[in-house]
């Protein structure tokens, strides 16, 4: 249990499902480089998630979930993690994928992640503070890291993959939407999510619409998926973990399963 902390907490497996999801996008699509590809990803991802925790420990005022106490005790640790991850991002793009415009690309995407936990100034907001766009600007990121930045690199053409694009943008909402009823008890009214409006029982319907919909979008792209057993049960078994989300989950189910569940969303990518 404690290795499974230290896994979940310190962000190493979203990061790990953040580069399965890119080196899957990278062979679907061709990219030479699918291996540096979803290495970038991982420790960018492994910066982006734990600077986040850094800047929003100062905002914490409930200290009572098992994961705001962990990050406390554990400060150090994420941010050498975050040290870690922006330094290991940067040296594999220039060692293993080579300078392209790209770069640029990425560095912003970079401080959209930053500025998605950092108040510029003491009475601005933070991204996620926005009303009602919380989860779409994470399902957003992670399209364009996952699919578009891979794709960019050796597209010829302006012919974006949008059905793999748009099945993982579907997917991340669905998969995000219980975090959003997992903070119920911590988001301010302003935020405005979604089961702030709907309540959790519509949230859930609206996460289940998400997952239907990032369902017919990777079968219009790929027809064969339906012949895959691996496709009903990857998305099976996120609808059922949806449906059984609640305030009072332990933290484990959510940053844990939920977000351990893409990797198989990955795996699915990669086989098709």
């Amino acid at each position: 249990m404690r290795l499974l902390q230290y896994l979940i907490y310190s962000n190493i497996l979203i990061s790990i499902s953040a580069g399965s999801l890119a080196y899957a996008c990278a062979v679907k699509l061709g990219n030479p480089h699918d291996v540096g590809i979803g290495f970038t990803v991982f420790f960018a991802t492994l910066f982006i998630y734990n600077i986040q925790r850094i800047l929003r420990l100062g905002e914490i005022k409930i200290k009572s979930s098992e994961r705001h106490v962990w990050l406390e005790n554990h400060t150090f640790l994420i941010k050498m993690l975050a040290l870690i991850g922006i330094i290991g991002s940067v040296a594999i793009y220039f060692a293993v994928l080579g300078w392209n415009i790209d770069f640029w690309f990425l560095a912003f995407s970079a401080v959209i992640g930053v500025l998605y936990a950092m108040k510029i100034h003491p009475k601005s907001m933070a991204l996620r503070d926005i009303p009602y766009a919380k989860i779409y600007l994470i399902a957003v990121q992670w399209v364009l890291v996952s699919v578009y930045w891979p794709y960019m690199r050796i597209a010829e053409t302006t012919d974006f993959p949008m059905g793999l694009g748009l099945s993982i943008f579907f997917f991340i909402l669905a998969a995000t939407v219980p975090f959003d009823i997992r903070d119920l008890v911590y988001d301010g009214k302003h935020k405005s999510t979604i089961p702030q409006i709907l309540g959790v029982k519509g949230a859930k319907i609206i996460a289940l619409l998400f997952l239907i919909l990032s369902a017919l979008s990777l079968y219009c792209s790929f027809p064969t998926v339906i012949s895959f057993w691996w496709f009903y049960l990857c998305y099976l078994v996120l609808a059922i973990l949806i449906i059984g989300s609640r305030t009072e989950r332990h933290e484990m189910y959510y940053s844990g399963i939920i977000d351990g569940w893409i990797i198989v969303y990955a795996l699915l990518v990669y086989v098709l």
